[in-house]
């Protein structure tokens, strides 16, 4: 007999008896509210979006299909007035501040559990998440852009600590709000990731900001992991991405156990315990620097086989690995990728150099 299905789809039953119930719960008790956004962050630009999320090659080509074609991006995909959140405001802190958690979830009818209220209230951070960001909206027009109003909406009204402004998400919210923290990570302290995360490079789509943003990435961002200990296929997932986040010299990647939860965010005691993880500061430890000479050296190194294949005429093969190069590392393997990328298409003659 053929088990596993049976099992998979048993857990799948149980991890939306859990959301429909704590659904249920918050909707009939959230002490939060609805609110209109009424304001753009600028860091939502058409500009800035291409900047962060793009590699920089990509970036370079669509300059160059910019010269070509008459062409511009609108610069802000989201109009005023339209766009309901969900806020919830506690008690500030001695110090008359708050913190921030943007929360981004994978459908919109889904509530906050109820017990996280009190995690937020105890620890004086507001709660913001659009109510039209799920899975079905557009990533790059949608909801990266509405978690940055979020934020600017919130920034905007009330004092921010900025050591305390963080991200997160559930399923493929969490892969939003990863995308996000990584490509903001001068405003994002840290991301909680539930259900859900990709390693970059490949078919995801994610890919490392300017060299700067990288660089203040890996000593300050906080990767916390929290996905459920039934939640098998994606617990393996968050492996491969850990893996994949230290061995681009993250040093914030924490991992918080929720045993026994299925596909679904931890309670408030266990989304507590992610936020102790969340709060503590990034500490560089004692292999940092090894590490960073080494992926140093393993760019420039793959970088140098780039050369060796358009030096012997192999445009394909250097284009090819120089594609992966630049999905894996983005902005720590410019400007050099980019050089690269313009005389493979000079000796391609897809278009002459400026």
């Amino acid at each position: 007999m053929q088990r596993g299905p049976a099992i998979r789809l048993f857990r799948v039953v149980v991890g939306l008896a859990g959301v429909l119930l704590s659904g249920g719960l918050a909707a009939a008790n959230s002490p939060s509210h609805a609110v209109t956004l009424d304001t753009l962050s600028p860091l939502a630009s058409a500009s800035e979006l291409t900047s962060r999320l793009l590699s920089p090659v990509t970036q370079d080509r669509i300059v160059k299909f910019r010269q070509r074609v008459d062409f511009s991006l609108q610069e802000q995909t989201i109009a005023l007035g339209e766009e309901p959140f969900e806020l919830f405001v506690p008690e500030p802190d001695a110090n008359g501040k708050y913190g921030l958690m943007v929360f981004i979830w994978p459908a919109d009818d889904i509530q906050v559990p109820h017990d996280w209220w009190k995690v937020f209230r105890d620890r004086h951070i507001i709660y913001v998440a659009s109510r039209r960001s799920s899975n079905s909206e557009n990533i790059f027009d949608r909801r990266v852009p509405l978690a940055l109003h979020g934020y600017e909406y919130v920034r905007s009204r009330y004092a921010l600590d900025p050591e305390r402004v963080y991200i997160g998400g559930f399923s493929g919210g969490s892969r939003t709000a990863q995308r996000t923290a990584m490509a903001y990570p001068d405003v994002f302290r840290g991301v909680f990731l539930a259900g859900g995360s990709d390693a970059l490079g490949g078919k995801s789509g994610f890919t490392l900001p300017s060299d700067t943003l990288s660089r203040l990435m890996q000593g300050r961002t906080r990767f916390v992991f929290s996905t459920g200990g039934n939640d098998s296929p994606n617990r393996s997932k968050d492996a491969r991405t850990r893996k994949n986040l230290e061995m681009l010299c993250m040093q914030g990647v924490r991992q918080v156990p929720q045993n026994g939860v299925e596909h679904w965010v931890p309670d408030g005691r266990g989304f507590d315990r992610s936020m102790d993880a969340m709060e503590r500061p990034v500490q560089e430890n004692e292999h940092a620097r090894e590490c960073y000479a080494k992926l140093d050296e393993r760019i420039r190194s793959q970088l140098d086989e780039v050369v060796t294949k358009i030096e012997g005429g192999n445009l394909e093969e250097a284009g090819d690995l120089l594609a992966r190069v630049d999905a894996l590392y983005g902005g720590l393997a410019g400007p050099r990728s980019v050089e690269l990328s313009r005389t493979i298409a000079e000796k391609a003659g897809l278009y002459e150099l400026p």
